[in-house]
């Protein structure tokens, strides 16, 4: 899920008028002359801004989920569940 918001903010940061055009005639499609239509200036920035947003979330998603960190707290993890398999047998012997 994060990779596609990377990438789809970066098609609609890098082409936001392109994506105005798909969006419209996706959502336009019951009306005449959807075609005629022209996005205001502020209306192409705001695509591009949260694209752009929305391709930086998925980035820090993706760092956060596959990042450095993530191996050790993994091995910590695993050190912890075997001192605890480790307890439970010596209980379950007693």
């Amino acid at each position: 899920m994060a990779a596609s918001a990377v990438v789809f903010g970066v098609v609609g940061a890098l082409v936001p008028r392109r994506v105005i055009e798909v969006a419209g005639r996706l959502l336009l499609a019951g009306y005449e002359n959807p075609e005629d239509l022209e996005p205001e200036g502020w209306y192409v920035s705001a695509v591009r801004g949260k694209s752009a947003l929305s391709a930086l979330a998925g980035a820090i998603v993706l760092a956060l989920e596959y990042g450095p960190s993530r191996g050790g707290d993994a091995e910590a993890e695993d050190t912890e569940d075997a001192e605890a398999d480790a307890v439970d047998r010596a209980d379950a012997e007693e």
